[in-house]
């Protein structure tokens, strides 16, 4: 019997473990039956794990982002069910629509609708001559008909719905030159899922090819390498069955799920192998029984072993937390995986050894890489420094280079260009702008109803100042039909049609320049006019108003001479008789002045006779003769004789004259009455008063109208500025989405034509109106994301102070899906690498019970992290020529991070075990030892990783190779050159604050407890 050497310093041996290998060793039929039996017996109650994935549904993206929020609220509003999931049926022809081919497709329309269990909505735009010009290509090669599906975004319901639509399709247009796929997002998820199943047996086979290749190369022993294998075997079946049920009961899973699954249980499994059949190896060349070394093995490395699980066990599950489904789905079952590949490893595998051992099979070989390792340990002990600043140096360039990564969020350039959702757009990008289907909207959600004319001014300026965004290059809505404002509705057309009016109107006014002047003489004319009335009226009629004041006096005057005129009229037919004996009248009057003259020729001599004087007789004489004297003197009887003449030629008898007279006075009575009555005089002084205001206000009036002239003058003139202002505004604006304004008024909804085209935009309600964008850039890009969250800051910018103010303005779309997605995943990033980097750092400080080490392995395998992701952006990117897909870079963060500190866990436990005292010793014996066993651990777990690439879906692929990558590096750099060379430039301050305590005098054997060989 010889005595099994224990592993030296007491806390590498874990009782606990040793006794599970004691237990599992004395019944080895119990536990190999077990496990086969839970396999069966899991295979048999429960679905294979593909058929549990496609019954699953799981969102990708949670329902409650923004994005999704705005899809759901724009289909109630729009009455678009399956906006969420529509998928676009799309058709070509080289001789175009023809009537055959309009024939098949309205019976494709007929057969979805009567589709009530796939099919939730079928949008007809070819049936509506507003929408088809949407629908149908320019050369009218092709077209699409959308279709909104039952189920959600990636769930089995949709995939299910997706299959049926392409049958369907594919039976109408059978026979005819007509060529159709089914594609849009909803698609592309169901391809990648059908794509990724049809992927995991090739990566599988694979991946085991390769890793059966490693493990003979390591083992040259054909039985040696397939024991790994069957133990991960049984595993497999296991997990998958565990899985299946943990589905059934609810837990999600995802076709990535099985892939990832897999391939971290073949590579950590078949690591956990390789790390407990190296012990188990190392104990026999020791001269140790076969059992006793198994133990041995278990109770040592099982604890390294169990570490390492847990780390990467921990890290994994910590994904649940994640927001992303791909995340919360893969760590879960990555982490029951990796906990059952370490169960196998410490109970399936030993008691598989055992038979095998009893059989001569799995014996260990001579170590041929022993000396490369020994030749490499040395130059790190001596070298420590030179070596670790190249290696840092090196690993620090590929992690600059890491900075230039660009993500892509594109799922299509993740799947083979073959499958049916990819050939449908490239038909439709064929004929239609770039990713029609992918149509990005602005929503407005308002409690009122936005078609006013307020309301759809505020909305076009937010859609103006959209339009003006860089790599907008069209927005499309109630107000923009065309993706351009209605030419009537802006106000710099408006603007062209006023000034053109206006010029008209200048013009028409420049040609009666001439009226305007002879308006202007004509007003001067009637202020002189009325003037110089005034002035006559005042002249001539201040007279007339003494006179009219004396009216009254004169009435009563005439009644004076009534007596008088009634003589006269008395006498009248004696004058008339006189009238008749006129000529006699005149010839005595002519006798009597000369018997007069004869007379008054003695009355000198009567004067002078003292007898004359005596006598009165003869006085009374004289005086009578002078008084005859003096009355022929005085022309008395020559006015006889001239009145004689007229008497004697008066044509009208006096006594017709006196009546005419008579009746002419009662008449001046009469009116003479009637004047008094009117008060005449007052109303002169009214007359006079209101012509000489009616003066003055002509004068007033004439400069009025001069000034008036003037001012139109002066106004034709402005304009005609105003005219040319406006017409160059129009020029200058037309087209722009700057300064045009806009106006519509309300009843423009009820023009037919307009109300066709608007209820694509605005809801029935008037409450939610959407403008779909067209952007420059590709819609999955990072571009199109920051365009997306622009947009929403424009758009909300616009609110304020307006109809909108109240309004909720969100964008609806795949950019705005894909910006949900990237703030999702930077979020995912930073919680789940900050507790990756918690639970594999505090297990390492359980594990090493030091606190320095743990510090440089977690910055080491982080470094190894950034400079594997930079060799993956210099080959894809770089030469390639493709973004890394969105989860690569976190995946590939848990898993190198775990893994690589699962390989340091291995390297530096058996480091303390090594060097006690000395370091450097430890370095040596350390790298020596474990050299071919780590190499040969990372060489298997990257070829793992490295069977992805044997997939066609580029998530996995990248992941595949970025991990694989990472692995190697980790393997011969990280772990051979980086953590020795800084474990021996800090000697023992690495297990600060404790130290190695059993001391490297003398290495003694020690039995286990209860050792019987």
């Amino acid at each position: 019997m010889v005595k099994l050497r224990r592993s030296t310093g007491r806390g590498e041996y874990s009782r606990s473990l040793g006794q599970v290998g004691r237990f599992v060793l004395s019944h080895k039929a119990l536990v190999a039956g077990v496990w086969v039996a839970v396999a069966v017996v899991l295979a048999v109650l429960f679905p294979q794990l593909e058929t549990v994935v496609r019954q699953q549904s799981v969102d990708p993206i949670p329902k409650g982002v923004p994005s999704f929020q705005a899809l759901d609220r724009m289909g109630e509003a729009f009455d678009e069910k399956g906006a969420k999931t529509t998928v676009f049926v799309a058709m070509e022809d080289p001789a175009g629509l023809t009537e055959p081919a309009r024939q098949r497709y309205d019976d494709l329309v007929v057969r979805l609708r009567a589709d009530r269990d796939d099919v939730q909505a079928v949008r007809d735009l070819l049936a509506d001559p507003i929408t088809a010009r949407q629908a149908l290509s320019e050369d009218g090669k092709a077209w699409y008909l959308p279709v909104g599906v039952s189920g959600s975004l990636g769930g089995p319901t949709a995939a299910h719905a997706v299959e049926s639509i392409r049958e369907t399709a594919a039976e109408v247009f059978t026979g005819t030159s007509t060529t159709v796929h089914v594609t849009g997002p909803t698609a592309t998820f169901s391809d990648q899922i059908v794509t990724a199943e049809k992927d995991l047996v090739v990566i599988t086979i694979a991946t085991v090819v390769l890793i059966a290749i490693i493990l003979l190369i390591v083992y040259r022993s054909v039985f040696t390498a397939l024991l790994p294998l069957l133990v991960i075997g049984i595993s497999l079946a296991v997990a998958r069955g565990v899985m299946s049920a943990l589905g059934e009961l609810g837990m999600p899973v995802s076709q990535f799920t099985v892939a990832f699954m897999t391939v971290i249980l073949l590579g950590a499994g078949v690591d956990y192998s390789v790390f407990l059949i190296s012990r188990y190896h190392e104990r026999l060349r020791q001269g140790a029984a076969a059992s006793d070394a198994l133990i041995d093995a278990t109770a040592t490395i099982g604890r390294v072993i169990l570490a390492s699980a847990s780390t990467v066990a921990l890290a994994f599950l910590a994904m649940v937390f994640g927001q992303l489904s791909v995340f919360a789905t893969l760590g879960p079952a990555c982490a029951v995986a990796i906990l059952i590949g370490f169960l196998a490893t410490v109970t399936l595998l030993p008691p598989v050894l055992l038979w095998a051992a009893r059989w001569g099979w799995g014996a260990p070989r001579k170590d041929l890489t022993r000396r490369y390792w020994n030749r490499i340990a040395v130059l790190v002990v001596r070298r420590p420094a030179p070596l670790l600043a190249v290696s840092l140096v090196g690993l620090t360039i590929l992690s600059v280079t890491a900075l230039g990564i660009q993500i892509t969020y594109d799922d299509r350039d993740g799947q083979p260009t073959t499958t049916d959702s990819n050939e449908g757009y490239a038909l439709l990008n064929r004929h239609f702008p770039q990713d029609i289907t992918i149509a990005e909207f602005v929503v407005v959600d308002s409690p009122t109803d936005l078609r006013t004319t307020n309301g759809l001014a505020d909305l076009d300026q937010m859609a103006a100042r959209i339009a003006q965004i860089p790599g907008v290059t069209r927005v499309v809505g109630v107000t923009r039909p065309t993706g351009a404002k209605l030419e009537q509705a802006q106000l710099s057309w408006q603007n062209g049609q006023i000034g053109d009016r206006v010029a008209g109107s200048v013009g028409e006014g420049q040609a009666r320049k001439g009226d305007l002047e002879q308006l202007r003489s004509g007003a001067d004319q009637l202020a002189d006019g009325l003037e110089q009335l005034d002035i006559q009226i005042r002249t001539n009629l201040t007279p007339l108003a003494g006179i009219l004041n004396q009216v009254t006096t004169i009435g009563a005057e005439i009644g004076q001479y009534q007596p008088l005129l009634q003589s006269l009229t008395a006498a009248a037919p004696q004058l008339d008789q006189a009238a008749q004996n006129a000529p006699q009248l005149a010839a005595l009057a002519e006798q009597s002045s000369a018997a007069i003259a004869t007379i008054t020729s003695v009355l000198p001599l009567l004067d002078n006779s003292a007898l004359c004087t005596q006598l009165p007789q003869c006085s009374t004489l004289r005086q009578q003769a002078r008084d005859l004297a003096a009355l022929r003197d005085s022309g008395f009887f020559t006015q006889i004789t001239t009145l004689s003449t007229q008497l004697a030629q008066m044509d009208t008898p006096l006594t017709a004259v006196t009546n005419q007279l008579n009746a002419t006075v009662a008449t001046l009575e009469t009116t003479l009455g009637t004047i008094g009555a009117q008060d005449l005089p007052t109303k002169l002084a009214q007359l006079q008063t209101g012509v000489s205001q009616l003066a003055a206000g002509s004068r007033t009036l004439a400069e009025g109208v001069s000034a008036l002239v003037d001012s139109n003058l002066q106004q034709l003139a402005g304009m005609a500025t105003l005219a040319a202002q406006l017409q160059t505004t129009a020029r200058e604006t037309r087209g722009s989405d700057s300064a045009t304004g806009f106006y519509l008024p309300k009843d423009a909804f009820a023009d037919q034509q307009f109300a066709d085209v608007a209820r694509q935009f605005i809801s029935p309600d008037g409450h939610t109106v959407r403008y779909a964008v067209q952007t420059s850039f590709d819609p999955y890009s990072a571009d199109a994301m920051r365009l997306a969250s622009t947009i929403a800051t424009v758009a909300n910018d616009a609110k304020p102070n307006t109809t909108l103010t109240d309004s909720t303005v969100s964008v609806a779309g795949f950019p705005a899906i894909n910006a949900d997605l990237q703030r999702l995943l930077t979020n995912d990033f930073r919680l789940l690498a900050l507790a990756t980097l918690a639970i594999v750092g505090i297990i390492l400080i359980i594990l090493l019970r030091s606190l320095v080490a743990p510090i440089y392995l977690l910055g080491t395998v982080v470094l190894n992290y950034t400079a594997a992701l930079g060799i993956g952006v210099l080959i894809f990117q770089h030469i390639l020529h493709t973004d890394i897909a969105w989860p690569v870079p976190l995946l590939a963060f848990i898993v190198l991070v775990a893994v690589g500190a699962d390989y340091n866990m291995l390297l530096v436990s058996r480091l303390r075990e090594e060097s006690h005292h000395n370091v450097r010793v430890g370095v040596l014996r350390t790298v020596t030892n474990t050299g071919s066993v780590i190499t040969s651990a990372g060489l298997i777990f990257a070829a793992s990783m490295f069977g992805l690439i044997a997939g066609s879906i580029g998530i996995m692929t990248q992941v595949g190779l970025i991990i694989g990558v990472g692995l190697l590096i980790d393997t011969f750099i990280v772990r051979t050159i980086v953590v020795p060379a800084i474990a021996t430039l800090l000697g023992n301050a690495s297990w600060w604050p404790q130290k190695p305590t059993t001391p490297p005098t003398q290495r003694r054997h020690r039995p286990h407890p209860a050792k019987q060989t």
